[in-house]
């Protein structure tokens, strides 16, 4: 049974997500993520379109170095795989999200960008819980 997206499917959809990320943010007219909201501050909304292949290196790099990590120690031939569909994941539920319910609720009832995390946690951690589930199986 395939546990995670192939890198080619993987890469698409986490391209396609930060391209919407962007698009979102762009049209919102304002940045509210911590880390690139003193850089927009600076340069303006339109250094976002620049901002998504930095990104997506920041991506790849937790991809190849966590990969490796699993690799390693779990001894996982798919680990960049399983990195990237958590990614995917990730990503995925922070741009439902932002697309369909930060309107509503806020960032989860506060101002706080931080608070969002916890939401995040909870696909990765069902992904991880079946990961285990299925290669206990295929022992």
């Amino acid at each position: 049974m395939k546990i995670a997206f192939s890198k080619k499917v993987g890469w698409i959809l986490i391209t396609l997500l930060v391209f919407w990320d962007a698009l979102l943010t762009y049209l919102g007219g304002s940045e509210s993520n911590p880390l690139w909201k003193p850089i927009v501050q600076t340069y303006g909304i339109n250094v976002l379109w620049v901002l998504i292949p930095v990104t997506l290196g920041i991506f790849y790099l937790a991809t190849k170095i966590l990969g490796w990590l699993i690799k390693t120690i779990d001894k996982i031939s798919e680990g960049e795989e399983i990195v990237l569909t958590g990614l995917v994941l990730v990503f995925t539920t922070y741009d439902l999200y932002i697309t369909f319910f930060l309107r509503s609720f806020g960032w989860l009832g506060s101002g706080s960008h931080y608070r969002i995390i916890a939401l995040l946690m909870v696909p990765v951690i069902g992904y991880i819980i079946f990961t285990e589930i299925v290669r206990r199986k295929n022992k």
